[in-house]
């Protein structure tokens, strides 16, 4: 019997799985608690039995979420240290599509603009503008990385927030 416990134990304390971790934790603590209560140790057997999956499922869904969270995160980091990195013309030119209102600008838009093209095609080469067409198939369009998008625009309204600031 000690022998089946203690490999128990070291299968429970060795597992890398968070949701399980946490539901082997949850179901002892309430099948401790049941069987302080009661004291019957079938009962608080039947206790962990029946908690210990409604808390893995539980731990499991907040794992994810932490985990998603977390790399979401990553991923905003990652574009806005990328945004801050790019040289004065080829921010210019990710700021004239948040100027612009999206991350998609036609052909007729970009020499509107009169964007400097070493510049353009740097970002190009950087994967971060890719040449596209419209839905109807009838125009050429240019497609802005939407991470870098949103990190434009996240340090744009920082900087209008900050002119605010000093304004009033």
């Amino acid at each position: 019997m000690l022998g089946e416990l203690s490999r128990w134990a070291e299968r429970v304390y060795s597992e890398s799985d968070m949701g399980r971790s946490l539901a082997t934790s949850l179901s002892g603590v309430v099948g401790l608690a049941v069987y302080l209560r009661v004291h019957d140790g079938v009962v608080a057997a039947l206790s962990v039995i029946i908690v210990f999956p409604l808390a893995r499922v539980a731990a499991q869904w907040l794992q994810v979420r932490v985990t998603r969270r977390t790399e979401r995160r990553h991923q905003r980091e990652k574009a806005r240290e990328l945004f801050e990195r790019l040289s004065e013309n080829e921010r210019a030119i990710v700021e004239a599509f948040v100027a612009e209102g999206g991350t998609v600008l036609t052909w007729t838009q970009v020499n509107r603009l009169g964007l400097p093209g070493p510049a353009f095609e740097s970002l190009m080469a950087r994967g971060l503008i890719a040449a596209s067409v419209t839905a109807d198939g009838l125009r050429e369009t240019f497609v802005l990385d939407t991470d870098v998008f949103d990190a434009a625009r996240a340090a744009g309204q920082l900087v209008a927030k900050r002119v605010d600031e000093t304004e009033s």
